[in-house]
């Protein structure tokens, strides 16, 4: 019975297994790139045909079904006419599959594939994954490393969402808006998701880079892969280079969770500043990113980065004291739902990030489309960052690109720039005396102007000596000693019965601390110099500097 079950396995991955893309360990962790025969890739590029067209009829099908009707193809000749075209695909579909199969069973390189995945599938332990982590296949077929089911108790306590729906709408109203939210559910459902998340479509044209890149984290960089299934039965790709054991790392004992853009992924994005600072990394895909499936819509979104919390907690061991949080760009959403959510995690660092999507999404439409874009933003990619962030208690620096073409409503403009937003909603709440109507001027002002022009406000009187270090040390001294008879929990009331000078001085203090500026585009890699973690004020630095790393 058993020999059975296993032939009938093996015939089985032949015509529908998973396709087999490279074999690591051939020669000193240098991959071997899977050459298919000739039967096998005619019949699995026919294949791969037929899904982009599946797939490109369903993304345009009102347009096919208005041609179909100018044709007359909607009619009974129509439909003969369909499925004889139908006919004729599934022959030929069955023609690739078994062109495949041959191909692949004639192929020692896919029957060793196949035979450990049937023993990683049947009993999938630290052993068997070790013997499966020498392929790099479809990551459908990967076994489940972490599911949400696993998730202890004490860990699985109700999740904050921020909701900007109002709750006390009249019936009057909601029937006024129904008609908007519901043309709002399919723009967001059908090409919405797509523009804001372009990567999903992407992903298809820069297949071979996505594979070169992962192969470099696995072999260069030793990563993992696993596989973890959310809440809602997404299954995430996420990738973890763990550097506590290994010699040479010093900020190996932190683990930094990078949440990529809207067009990043673990294999060609941000994860490499962290890795070259010398930390261990963890990076995932958003869902519908690389082999992570689902949709990228903000719930599907937030489960993903839950459950990649959850692994790195329960399953890689880290202690939430000893993890970074890094969002670039959109992923500064997933980064703010994360810190929220998990407020004992170390730090939050936010790159190139806004502090809303309305603003930006507003800005590339048109005027007239203003209230479909706000119903569609609000109900269904509702992505408030600043709302999210300042629930998160801890150390947070705001990293901002000078010339950022993306996050700017006019691009390269710093005063447009959504991140100068995200700070001043930051700093209000959580320096209520200090940011107020008098000094959010100061503020704009600050972050309106390059280092030219802030060395010529600083020359005005009310601003002398406002940069100096001796002044910036006083103005810690304040902050520690308001603590010290307080708390470091937020909003702080410090900066009461203050004069409007010595507000303006804190406001530009504590920018200072909150917001550093790099000059280059929004996707310029981030230095690996200026990726230092914020610190609690008041605490020495737990991070060793990046030029004493070893190398």
């Amino acid at each position: 019975m058993v020999k059975i079950m296993a032939t009938f396995y093996f015939i089985k991955c032949l015509f529908f297994g998973p396709r087999l893309i490279k074999v690591y360990g051939c020669s000193e962790r240098n991959a071997l790139t899977y050459l298919p025969s000739g039967a096998e890739k005619l019949g699995d590029g026919f294949l791969k045909l037929m899904n982009w067209s599946i797939r490109l009829g369903i993304y345009t099908s009102p347009l096919v079904i208005w041609v179909l009707h100018k044709k007359n193809l909607l009619g009974y000749d129509g439909f003969h006419s369909l499925i004889r075209f139908t006919a004729i695909c599934t022959f030929l579909c069955s023609i690739s599959l078994a062109a495949r199969a041959f191909g692949r069973f004639r192929n020692p390189h896919y029957v060793k594939f196949i035979t450990h995945l049937e023993v990683a599938q049947n009993n999938y332990n630290s052993n068997t994954k070790k013997f499966l982590s020498q392929y790099d296949f479809d990551f459908s077929a990967w076994p489940v490393d972490y599911d949400a089911k696993e998730i202890p108790k004490d860990s699985d306590k109700p999740r904050r969402f921020v909701d900007q729906e109002s709750k006390n709408r009249s019936i009057t109203e909601i029937a006024k808006l129904l008609p908007c939210r519901i043309l709002g559910y399919f723009v967001a459902h059908s090409i919405g998701i797509r523009l804001l998340y372009p990567g999903t479509i992407m992903q298809y044209f820069i297949e071979p880079n996505l594979i070169d890149g992962r192969s470099r984290l696995i072999e260069e960089h030793l990563g993992e892969r696993h596989k973890l299934v959310t809440r809602d039965g997404n299954a995430i790709d996420c990738v973890s280079v763990d550097r506590r054991a290994s010699p040479g790392y010093s900020n190996g004992d932190w683990l930094v969770i990078c949440c990529e853009g809207n067009a990043g992924f673990y294999e060609l994005g941000m994860i490499g500043t962290p890795l070259e600072a010398g930390y261990s990394v963890l990076g995932w895909n958003h869902p519908g990113f690389g082999g992570s499936s689902g949709t990228p819509f903000p719930r599907q979104d937030q489960y993903a980065v839950d459950i990649v919390l959850q692994f790195a907690l329960n399953k890689l061991n880290f202690p939430a004291e000893r993890i970074i949080l890094y969002g670039w760009s959109i992923g500064g959403f997933s980064a703010s739902w994360a810190a929220m959510n998990y407020p004992n995690v170390k730090a939050v660092m936010l790159d190139a990030t806004f502090d809303h999507v309305l603003p930006l999404a507003a800005n590339v439409m048109p005027a007239s489309w203003n209230s479909i874009v706000t119903t569609t933003v609000k109900y269904n990619l509702n992505l408030n960052v600043a709302e999210q962030l300042i629930k998160y208690n801890g150390p947070v620096i705001l990293l901002r690109r000078m010339r950022d073409e993306v996050i700017a409503l006019e691009p390269g403009t710093l005063s447009t720039n959504r991140g100068n937003n995200l700070l001043i909603k930051l700093l209000k709440f959580r320096f209520p005396k200090i940011i107020d109507p008098t000094t959010v001027p100061v503020l704009r002002m600050w972050l309106n102007a390059d280092k030219a022009e802030r060395k010529e406000i600083m020359k005005k009187p009310e601003f002398t000596n406002c940069t100096c270090p001796k002044l910036f040390k006083q103005l810690e001294e304040k902050l520690k000693s308001y603590i010290e008879e307080n708390s470091n929990s937020f909003p702080m009331l410090i900066g009461q019965n203050w004069t409007e000078k010595e507000k303006s001085q804190m406001t530009i203090f504590l920018a200072s601390r909150y917001m550093m500026d790099f000059d280059g585009t929004h996707c310029t890699p981030l230095p690996v110099e200026m990726f230092r973690p914020p610190q609690e004020i008041g605490s020495e630095s737990n991070f060793v500097q990046i030029s004493d790393l070893k190398k």
